[in-house]
């Protein structure tokens, strides 16, 4: 008797693609059950997308960041503490 997959391994198993023992046995079983490999190539295909996908900030966030940080200048005195000038 086979035991069945659960979903969370099979997101595991199409994240890692281990290369060890069971390996083999659960490309075997994948292939041996359509809902199991649909959902994989499902998965497969996310995986996929998300790997396309730019993962960062935008150009115009990354220039007004430095361009704040250009323009902020933090003094420190011995009366007042630290204050903050944002010059233009």
């Amino acid at each position: 008797m086979h035991r069945s997959f659960t979903l969370n391994e099979l997101i595991l198993f199409a994240c890692t693609e281990p290369e060890n023992d069971d390996s083999e046995k659960y490309r075997n079983l994948i292939k041996g059950n359509i809902i199991l490999t649909k959902e994989y190539k499902t998965i497969c295909r996310i995986k996929q997308y998300f790997a396309n996908k730019k993962v960062g900030p935008s150009e115009s966030t990354i220039k007004n960041i430095l361009s704040y940080s250009k323009a902020l200048s933090v003094n420190h005195t011995k009366k007042a503490g630290n204050f903050s000038l944002l010059l233009n």
